[in-house]
């Protein structure tokens, strides 16, 4: 039952990926799968469900990136987890693309962004202050800049796709690097004076 439904997980995210939600269907996902529609039934009622469990389990990947222990000392530098992060942006680019109309479609999906939202935040604070103990970044002081700050590292992550493509080229790998060199120039000021030389051959590479 649970591979069954893991296969059902797998087509969804390649189909829409490829397609897009709104022009795939449940019976497209049956079809590419070789089962019935009543099968695919039993395991989720509809394409909400599918598109739900799919977020829940892109929220993991998220989290998994940016969870680390306070006390951890050998925290990865930031942009080798932006660079971590935008692999799953990637995997789950369908989502990215179609963040808006999927949350005003779907009340409880839109629910469950905004805790996304605020968790990936606080994750993002957490980890700035342990760089900050590490001397890989500046201390800021003020609370409102700091919120700015992961603002604008969240805003600019989840909108990459929607940025980079249009309907005749579609946004292909090469982006998720030049969208970890933009979040790199956005952090630049509050590198430690130490780690600006490494940061630019980063940026300009």
């Amino acid at each position: 039952m649970a591979k069954n439904r893991q296969r059902i997980l797998d087509v969804s995210i390649e189909l829409f990926n490829q397609s897009g939600v709104v022009a795939v269907t449940t019976n497209h996902i049956a079809q590419a799968l070789e089962i019935s529609p009543g099968n695919l039934y039993f395991h989720f009622r509809n394409k909400e469900e599918i598109i739900c469990e799919l977020f829940d389990t892109m929220c993991e990947a998220t989290y998994s990136v940016w969870r680390h222990s306070s006390e951890q000392e050998d925290l990865p530098p930031p942009l080798e987890l932006v660079e971590r992060s935008f692999e799953v942006i990637w995997q789950y680019r369908f989502f990215h693309r179609e963040s808006y109309h999927l949350r005003k479609k779907d009340p409880i999906l839109a629910k469950k962004w905004r805790t996304y939202v605020l968790k990936t935040m606080r994750l993002l604070l957490a980890n700035y202050k342990q760089w900050v103990k590490m001397g890989v970044m500046r201390p800021v002081k003020d609370p409102k800049e700091m919120q700015m700050i992961s603002e604008l590292v969240l805003i600019t992550s989840i909108s990459l796709f929607q940025f980079f493509e249009s309907p005749e080229q579609p946004a292909s790998k090469k982006h998720l690097k030049q969208g970890a060199q933009h979040i790199a120039r956005l952090l630049k000021p509050y590198y430690s004076d130490e780690m600006q030389g490494s940061l630019q051959k980063y940026i300009l590479k």
